[in-house]
């Protein structure tokens, strides 16, 4: 039997210190650290003192957490769920039970309240919920401990009021850079049809039946899935629906864009239909698992390598969840997570993406910075982004007080030299020339999302400067970065450019001021 890792052995430590002051402590881990590791070894330790009643909400959570405590400790475990149930006169060393189950006071009964010396909670972020609470207080003198990924709710319950303490917590930023769970990439993907303006707020997050609404409409549902195809390329890759009925038209949809690849899975499945459709994803014959909050909790697959957040939220706890899913190890191949965020008009709505769960207290202009390196560079980790941000604006800070004495360059766009934004011309939605991809190279203009209409623009504006004498897009592109104009003629531009090589491209403010006068 392996050993527990560090920040595994320090959680138990940890919980056992607390309840020496506390009658109740939370322990937070992110999901794929072994927190079932973790209160499985505590339940073997606390043996001594009395049973351990675990409680979990969903049929894979039991039989999960079952398992789990079986192989890392010699505990008897039994399930309270449904037909199956313990004996209430002897009991095995752990009872793991379905909440929904256990709340019935039918069930209840069969217990005495002495029962168990400690109850776990696994996913505890439900533990405020009336059925949850009426288990707590059937057993009043059992040690309560909480075992959750997310500390915060969407709904802003406080979980200080079931948790005296947080005796341990363990970052997600952390166990990535000790190497226990996978880097993250972020995507973000810009759908214009989406508009989630007008949909509303219910209890923190987006309302359900409006986002439906939106994202069931037939533009928006192809935006979504040809992009999840194209960019998650052969990842296993778990989506999020909003609705069972948006998972169901979201598989189809994805379906048409690669046949065969995508299945739907939901709570209104019986649990053999749910138990053949995951063991497809887990063995490959569906790369796309589309669900309905099925997945969110408590399923391992450790194959997932990409997740598409396909139900926009604004909860950090639920988005936590998702990420989750596919931030486990999976050796040899898996080297990273590929999360794709799907974003358009959010209007008042502050929405949830990659950078949340990983920034930690950064300031607001760090994830600003952090967010638009994403953007420019997808082979950028989400935590490599943040770092170089950071880095960035320590060295933009040192530079603004050489800024008085030297002019600061910046980058410029050619689109911007020459004065143009690419419209749709008479070859609109035709496929880019080669002869134009040529003539756009030579004058060093990015082509790849232009179509030949837009080509043509682009070329007929460079042939106007020509013909009036004015320099090329790559001076002019030059002249700007020191915000000189892009406009001079080619003499013009040849002498100031002479004149900022010979001070190194580095010219000062005065320096400056000369170079302009050259072109009076």
């Amino acid at each position: 039997m392996a050993d527990l890792r560090p920040y595994q052995q320090e959680a138990v430590d940890a919980v056992f210190a607390a309840f020496k002051q506390y009658n109740s402590a939370l322990m937070v881990l992110p999901t794929g650290t072994g927190k079932t590791v973790v209160f499985a070894k505590i339940a073997e330790q606390f043996r001594p003192q009395g049973r351990t009643l675990v409680l979990a909400h969903r049929e894979e959570l039991l039989t999960q957490a079952k398992e789990k405590i079986e192989h890392w400790t010699s505990l008897k475990c039994g399930i309270e769920q449904a037909e199956k149930t313990v004996s209430g006169m002897f009991l095995p060393d752990v009872t793991i039970a379905s909440v929904q189950s256990l709340s019935r006071m039918s069930r209840l009964e069969r217990f005495a309240p002495d029962s168990f010396g400690l109850i776990t909670t696994d996913e505890a972020h439900h533990a405020t919920a009336p059925t949850y609470q009426a288990i707590y207080r059937y057993f009043p003198g059992a040690l309560h401990l909480g075992v959750t990924a997310t500390a915060d709710r969407a709904d802003k319950k406080a979980l200080g009021a079931v948790y005296e303490t947080v005796a341990f917590s363990y970052d997600i930023r952390d166990a990535i850079e000790n190497n226990y769970l996978v880097p993250i990439r972020q995507q973000a993907v810009y759908v214009d049809s989406l508009d989630l303006s007008r949909v509303r707020t219910t209890a923190g997050d987006l309302n359900e039946a409006d986002l439906e609404e939106v994202l069931m409409q037939e533009r928006n549902l192809h935006e979504v899935a040809q992009p999840t195809v194209d960019l998650a390329e052969q990842r296993p890759t778990l989506v999020f629906a909003t609705t069972v009925k948006h998972a169901r038209a979201l598989a189809d949809v994805i379906n048409r864009y690669k046949k065969k690849s995508a299945e739907s899975i939901d709570g209104s499945m019986d649990s053999e239909t749910r138990g053949r459709i995951l063991g497809d994803f887990r063995t490959g014959k569906c790369q796309f698992l589309v669900n309905c909050m099925i997945v969110t909790e408590g399923v391992d697959i450790q194959e997932i390598s990409c997740v598409a957040m396909a139900r926009p939220t604004k909860s950090r706890a639920l988005y936590t969840q998702m990420a989750g899913r596919g931030t486990r190890l999976c050796p040899p191949d898996k080297r990273d997570l590929l999360i794709l965020d799907f974003v358009g008009n959010s209007g008042k709505h502050s929405l949830i993406c990659a950078l949340d769960i990983l920034d930690g207290n950064m300031d607001l202009e760090v994830r600003e910075r952090a967010q638009t390196l994403c953007l420019r560079n997808p082979d950028l980790t989400v935590l490599e982004a943040l770092e170089a941000a950071a880095e960035q604006l320590v060295e933009e800070k040192r530079a603004a007080i050489l800024a008085r004495a030297r002019f600061q360059t910046v980058d410029v766009d050619p689109f911007v030299v020459l004065g143009v934004q690419p419209r749709a011309g008479r070859w609109s939605g035709k496929d880019i020339t080669p002869e134009q991809i040529e003539k756009l190279e030579r004058h060093k203009i990015p082509w790849k999302h232009l179509d030949a209409g837009q080509a043509e623009e682009v070329l007929r504006v460079i042939r106007k400067r020509v013909q009036d004498g004015i320099c090329s897009v790559r001076q002019g592109r030059q002249l700007m970065r020191f915000g000189l104009s892009p406009d001079v003629s080619f003499e013009v531009a040849g002498k100031q450019m002479d004149t900022l090589a010979s001070v190194g491209w580095r010219p000062t403010l005065a320096q400056l001021d000369t170079i302009k006068r050259l072109a009076a």
